[in-house]
């Protein structure tokens, strides 16, 4: 299995990335690795993450790392990573965008 990112996904990184280097590049590299060994790990263990109630979409899953919660779907031959959010963060109220 591997893992992809939705393309909402992957613009929220992009911008928690500059926001996080521009204020403290140590937090972004933390970051960036906190993420790359949640993506380890989902290829390895696709279900780390409880399946989610709160998620409009059936059967998405969170996974808890530090601070920020990804939420992903578990498809035949891959996972989408459809959002990234900081657990401060509400989760998405309108269906999350799966379209990697």
């Amino acid at each position: 299995m591997h893992v992809i990112l939705s393309k909402s996904a992957a613009r929220w990184l992009r911008t928690e990335m500059h926001y996080l280097q521009q204020r403290n590049p140590a937090a972004a590299k933390a970051f960036a690795a906190r993420i790359s060994d949640a993506k380890l790990l989902l290829t390895a263990h696709p279900e780390a993450g409880p399946v989610a109630r709160s998620l409009p979409v059936p059967g998405a899953r969170t996974l808890v790392t530090g601070d920020y919660l990804i939420d992903y779907r578990i498809e035949a031959d891959r996972i989408i990573l459809v959002t990234i959010r900081h657990g401060r963060m509400r989760p998405p109220d309108l269906p999350m965008d799966a379209d990697p």
